[in-house]
């Protein structure tokens, strides 16, 4: 899986992840960006790419991200055949 950029994620966080595309994968434009962690768990994001800065936005975002705070998250791009990216939560211990 090809990374597409990675967050330890705080407060700020929450209304947005400006997200840097070292991949230059992702597309410009706004569009629905569809994540998974595991398959079972499904979240649709607002995404907006213009020029060289991407953001992810929105409502079920904010949802996402509030409880993740100090967590390390990866974006990964999409495999063949799959119309979906991946993303990796590692929870930070305190």
């Amino acid at each position: 899986m090809e990374q597409i950029d990675a967050v330890n994620l705080v407060a700020n966080h929450v209304q947005r992840w400006r997200l840097r595309d070292r991949s230059r994968i992702l597309p410009a434009g706004r569009f629905v960006l569809t994540v998974t962690e595991d398959e079972n768990q499904w979240w649709r994001f607002e995404f907006r790419g213009e020029g060289d800065r991407h953001y992810i936005t929105g409502t079920e975002w904010s949802r996402f991200a509030q409880p993740r705070i100090d967590a390390r998250l990866t974006l990964y791009a999409q495999q063949d055949g799959e119309n979906f990216h991946r993303m990796k939560v590692i929870m930070r211990r305190n």
